[in-house]
């Protein structure tokens, strides 16, 4: 007997309720702008202790508010140093890649991470 793709086992993918991924994840894309940090490492404690996700999932989870905040200010940084140390620009530039990351980014990751975990 020959087995064909379709005939493949699904992985085993332990019990959580769908309450426990949905907070882990608000936590991850939003906790960290409602209790700064605190918000953010809860989010991470719960996405690494969820058996739902894979390594590659978690390092997403835990690394995308980090890029939110550190994304934005390296653009500014790096359009002040340009422009000769006047900050407004830098501070236009980071708000625009601040913006497109909060709303392209943190949607995408948490869908993503939603769907990882069913």
């Amino acid at each position: 007997m020959t087995m064909t793709t379709h005939d493949a086992p699904t992985p085993y993918r332990p019990a959580q309720s769908e309450a426990y991924t949905v907070t882990a994840v608000l936590l991850l894309v939003a906790g960290g702008f409602v209790v700064p940090v605190v918000g953010w490492f809860a989010g991470v404690v719960m996405l690494w202790a969820g058996p739902r996700w894979s390594a590659a999932d978690k390092w997403l989870g835990t690394l995308v508010w980090p890029a939110v905040v550190v994304v934005p200010l390296a653009a500014g940084l790096a359009t002040a140093a340009a422009v000769g140390r006047d900050l407004g620009p830098g501070v236009l530039a980071g708000g625009i890649v601040g913006a497109i990351t909060v709303l392209v980014g943190l949607p995408w990751a948490f869908v993503h991470l939603l769907r990882a975990a069913r």
